[in-house]
C-alpha cells in the first residue's frame, strides 16, 4: 500500500480531512486600525481579509483586534481581549514594544504560534516576520537620494512620530541610511525628530528646519508621515528640494504626481497582511514549515511608474 501511494505521489485532501474532523482554527490579528492622518493601516487589513477570502472554508474564524496606534493603553486593552478569546494563533504590529512583549511571553508559554508584521522584535520565538528590511530600505533610500547631488550637498533625515522609542523599524531605516554616509563622506547629513502632536507642532517644527531654504538639497522622511513635508514644501514653494518617503497611500500618491515627492519606497503592506495570515494557514493547517523572515521587495515609485502599482 505504501509503494502504491509513493508511486502514485498522492497527496492527501486537506479540505477533506478539515471537514470530516469538523475542527475550527481561531487566528487573531493585533494591528493599528486606520485613522484620519494616515490610510496606511487600511492596506494590511485588505491584505489579511484577501486571504480569508481564499482560505475561510478550511475552518478558519479570524478576530481582528484593532487599537490606536498612538495610544497605548489601547493597545494593553486589545491585546488583553486577544489573548482571553483563546487564540489558535496571533498576527501582531508590535507597536508598543513593552506591552507587546507581554503579549508575546503569554504566547511562548502557552505555547501559541505568533507571526510579526510590518515590524518585528529581535531574538524572540516568532513563528515569522512578513516585512521590509527596514535597513537596507534606508541604505538603498540613501544611494537613491544622491543621484545627481554635488559634493558637500546638504541633506536632512526628519522622523515624524509620536514616539519614536516604539517603532524600532524607523530607527532601524535611520541607521541604514546614515550608514551608507559612513562609506561616502562627502555629503553633510544632519538628523531631525518631530514630535507628531497636531498639525501645528509640525509645520512649527518644519518652519525651524526649513527657515534657510538655500542650504538644504534634499529631505528624507522615515515613514510615510512624508506627506506633511510635501505640503509644507508645497505652501512655501520649496519645490527644488529632492523629497524621498515611505508608502504609497492616498495622502502621498497627489505629492507624487505633483512631482513634489521624487520617490516612494513601498513595504507592500497589503502583502504583509496577506502573507501574515498564509504563513499561519501553511504551518497550522498544512502543516508545512514556515522560514523565520519573510523580506518583501524594496519597491522605488515615481510618478512615471505609480500607474502600474495603482493597477496591481
Amino acid at each position: 500500500m505504501i509503494k502504491i501511494v509513493k508511486e502514485l505521489n498522492y497527496q492527501p485532501d486537506i479540505l477533506a480531512r478539515m471537514l470530516a474532523s469538523k475542527k475550527t482554527y481561531r487566528f487573531a490579528v493585533l494591528m493599528p486600525k486606520p485613522n484620519n492622518d494616515s490610510s496606511f493601516w487600511k492596506a494590511p487589513r485588505a491584505g489579511i481579509n484577501k486571504a480569508l477570502n481564499e482560505i475561510e472554508h478550511y475552518g478558519l474564524v479570524t478576530d481582528q483586534f484593532l487599537f490606536d496606534q498612538f495610544n497605548r493603553r489601547s493597545f494593553k486593552y486589545q491585546a488583553d481581549r486577544l489573548f482571553r478569546s483563546d487564540p489558535d494563533a496571533i498576527i501582531i504590529a508590535p507597536v508598543f514594544y513593552e506591552d507587546a512583549l507581554e503579549l508575546i511571553m503569554k504566547c511562548d508559554r502557552e505555547s501559541i504560534p505568533y507571526v510579526f508584521i510590518n515590524s518585528m522584535i529581535e531574538n524572540r520565538n516568532n513563528l515569522c516576520f512578513v516585512g521590509q528590511d527596514s535597513k537596507q530600505s534606508g541604505y538603498l533610500s540613501a544611494k537613491l537620494i544622491t543621484y545627481g547631488l554635488c559634493e558637500n550637498a546638504n541633506i536632512k533625515v526628519i522622523n515624524i512620530s509620536r514616539s519614536l522609542n516604539n517603532h524600532k523599524h524607523i530607527m532601524n531605516r535611520q541607521q541604514g541610511f546614515v550608514s551608507y554616509f559612513d562609506e561616502h563622506k562627502k555629503f553633510h547629513i544632519s538628523v531631525h525628530s518631530i514630535e507628531d502632536r497636531g498639525e501645528e507642532v509640525v509645520y512649527h517644527e518644519l518652519k525651524s528646519i526649513f527657515k534657510s531654504r538655500n542650504i538644504i538639497d534634499a529631505v528624507y522622511v522615515t515613514n510615510s508621515k512624508v506627506f506633511k513635508i510635501a505640503r509644507y514644501f508645497r505652501e512655501n514653494n520649496l519645490f527644488h528640494i529632492r523629497l524621498i518617503g515611505y508608502d504609497l497611500i492616498e495622502e502621498n500618491i497627489q505629492y507624487l504626481n505633483q512631482g513634489i515627492i521624487d520617490f516612494l519606497i513601498s513595504q507592500r503592506p497589503v502583502e504583509q497582511g496577506y502573507y501574515g495570515i498564509m504563513k499561519l494557514y501553511n504551518y497550522m493547517i498544512l502543516g508545512k514549515t514556515v522560514k523565520k523572515i519573510h523580506h518583501l521587495p524594496i519597491d522605488i515609485i515615481t510618478k512615471e511608474n505609480l500607474k502600474y502599482y495603482i493597477e496591481s
